[in-house]
């Protein structure tokens, strides 16, 4: 009866503190934010930004909101600051030479009155600081001219009064209350088994299949090159000639053509879209709905197996591993087969370990095969997913030391009759791609870069005349410039929990706040129990996690500083396996109270970041 009476109030006191987050998160990213919209006509496709000034009136990146404005769009709404004290606020209309006609801005807040802008009410209120070439009034907007990369426009505000609109906050709060006891008090047996990881990547679903229908087509990272990879091979199963004039239009302003990276999610996404060509959808659709269903297989391994759902937990902490499966691309694939690699690997009941324990018989011949073929497509994803296969060998090192593998002379059969079968069928496909180029391939790739590349990423190209962000180390730019003026760091967190479209779109700094002690706080929790009560077991998993986890991550920093500048978080995805497997060994000491709290607040934080971010701010068809 005492137990019961504690789980109880353990469970009241859950909804209490999940309800209170809610209201906290409502009530700085919402309502003490103010809305600009934006009416205007663009010849560029660039990115405008808008300042609010420090206490000591500098403007710098951390008061900042951007948006990309094109052509083919003319409104566009974002969230800046609270308006409270605010007097100013700084316009850089583009970040190339642009031509643009500002017909109107508003600015709207709760508990303050709207301001509006156009040519009439906003007539002194709007002017050029500096980079502008032409500011003219005409009778439907401002025209603004700009022949550099730093264009400035003054805004100044009138003063405006604060309403009280407690009373109207408190009834939100009171109803996101009512709301989470409701529901807390309805799904209490989704508590059993990690059941609710199912319902929340369900609703990461819903929400993926939104942004994957009403995103405007390459809006996204690159989805144009991986869409023209992917449309070759509707009608071709072997690789192309890398001089082939058919494919020219799958070369990226860099040279390369992902039909050449090695990877073979464009042969299978290919096909994919053979087979809905009958539908007669948009191939990008078509495509996106390829990485869509993909994390629709994931949302239903988790419902069937329940060793699946702690795999799949620390796909619910980040809105940008959502936003790679809501468009296409290769990352989702290789996230997608890491994580069912990593199911493989560590849980007793999956047909690997099943087929490690008890060899193949008459009804389980398919396992090696099968088991095989997974090991295969994972040797041919992405490049960054290569420390994901170092993670898998000391993994498997602990595992036979510590865990349940016993290395006899079956266990080593078996294990190498699925490596032998993985090595097989990658190398096949590998070296098909040598049998159609030669030997000679790598030459004739760079031979393609020297071609096809434009001039800022072409290798002929003197390197001071080149993309400033190549070959930085060989243009003298110190490693401490990339962490500190260029903010590689920064940027590289940013991108791997929420940051859209061409990474012109992105939340509020507190938003990222809070995202860093929320994260910081769930790897604390995540790592202290185990150093402190796993033994040299616990430890030594730790070791292996975080330094290969780190050696990514430095991997990534040395490419950025010595190849091309990339702050992607995209790169770094294959830490989320690796913790896949790390929870579901370590699950006895992390699985508590305080654990479910942050991850809840971390998917928290993500379903307002692809909602109101993502969603709400990407280009629409």
């Amino acid at each position: 009866m005492l137990k019961e009476t504690v789980q109880r109030h353990h469970q009241w006191l859950v909804l209490l503190l999940v309800g209170f987050s809610l209201a906290l998160l409502y009530h700085n990213l919402v309502q003490r934010r103010a809305v600009v919209d934006l009416v205007l006509d663009t010849d560029t496709r660039t990115i405008l930004k808008v300042y609010w000034p420090m206490d000591d009136g500098r403007y710098t990146e951390q008061r900042m909101a951007r948006v990309t404005i094109s052509p083919n769009r003319h409104r566009y709404s974002f969230h800046i600051c609270d308006l409270k004290g605010l007097t100013m606020l700084r316009l850089d209309p583009a970040e190339r030479p642009a031509r643009i006609l500002l017909r109107s801005l508003t600015i709207r807040q709760q508990g303050y009155p709207e301001l509006h802008f156009d040519v009439t009410s906003g007539r002194d209120r709007l002017y050029p600081l500096a980079g502008v070439n032409k500011f003219v009034r005409q009778p439907d907007g401002w025209l603004i001219l700009s022949a550099g990369s730093d264009p400035q426009l003054g805004l100044k505000l009138p003063t405006i009064t604060f309403q009280s609109t407690l009373q109207d906050e408190a009834a939100r709060i009171a109803v996101i209350l009512l709301l989470v006891f409701l529901a807390g008090s309805q799904l209490k047996p989704l508590g059993r088994g990690s059941r609710y990881v199912s319902c929340l990547a369900a609703v990461a679903f819903g929400l993926i299949m939104v942004m994957a229908v009403v995103s405007a087509y390459n809006h996204h990272p690159d989805e144009y090159v991986h869409v023209n990879a992917a449309r070759y091979y509707v009608a071709h199963f072997m690789p192309p000639r890398i001089e082939a004039p058919e494919i020219r239009h799958t070369y990226s302003v860099y040279g390369v053509s992902r039909l050449h990276s090695g990877e073979i999610v464009y042969l299978l996404a290919g096909k994919f879209l053979w087979l809905l060509r009958p539908l007669r959808l948009p191939p990008y659709l078509a495509l996106r709905f390829f990485n869509v269903i993909l994390f629709l297989f994931l949302v239903l391994c988790a419902v069937r197996r329940p060793g699946f759902r702690i795999i799949l937990l620390p796909v619910l902490v980040s809105a940008q591993i959502w936003y790679v499966f809501s468009y296409f691309n290769s990352d989702a694939f290789a996230v997608f087969i890491s994580l069912l690699t990593g199911y493989q690997m560590a849980v007793p009941s999956s047909a690997f370990n099943r087929f490690l324990k008890r060899g193949m018989g008459r009804t389980t011949w398919w396992l090696p095969l099968m088991v095989g073929g997974l090991f295969a497509l994972l040797l041919l994803l992405k490049k960054n997913f290569y420390f994901f296969y170092v993670f898998l060998f000391f993994y498997t090192l602990w595992r036979i030391k510590y865990g349940d593998w016993t290395l006899s002379r079956s266990f080593v059969r078996r294990f190498a009759a699925v490596l032998v079968i993985a090595c097989c069928l990658a190398g096949f496909y590998k070296g098909t791609d040598y049998w159609v180029n030669g030997a000679d391939r790598n030459d004739k790739l760079f031979q393609a870069r020297r071609h096809l590349a434009t001039r800022l990423y072409n290798p002929d190209t003197p390197l001071t005349r080149r993309h400033p962000y190549l070959e930085m180390k060989a243009r003298g730019v110190p490693l401490a410039d990339l962490l500190t003026r260029l903010r590689w760091g920064e940027k590289s967190f940013r991108s791997a929990f929420g940051v859209y479209d061409y990474l012109s779109i992105s939340g509020p700094f507190v938003f990222y706040d809070y995202v860093r002690i929320t994260g910081l706080l769930l790897l604390l929790v995540m790592i202290v129990p185990v150093l402190l009560r796993g033994g040299v077991e616990g430890i030594t998993l730790v070791g292996i996690t975080l330094s290969v986890a780190l050696a990514l991550l430095g991997m990534a920093l040395y490419h950025a500083w010595t190849v091309d500048f990339q702050a992607q978080g995209r790169y770094f995805f294959p830490v989320w396996a690796m913790f896949s497997l790390y929870l579901y060994h370590e699950r006895r000491y992390l699985i508590n109270f305080c654990f479910s709290i942050l991850v809840c607040a971390m998917y928290l934080l993500a379903i307002y970041s692809f909602l109101w971010v993502g969603i709400l701010h990407i280009a629409k068809i």
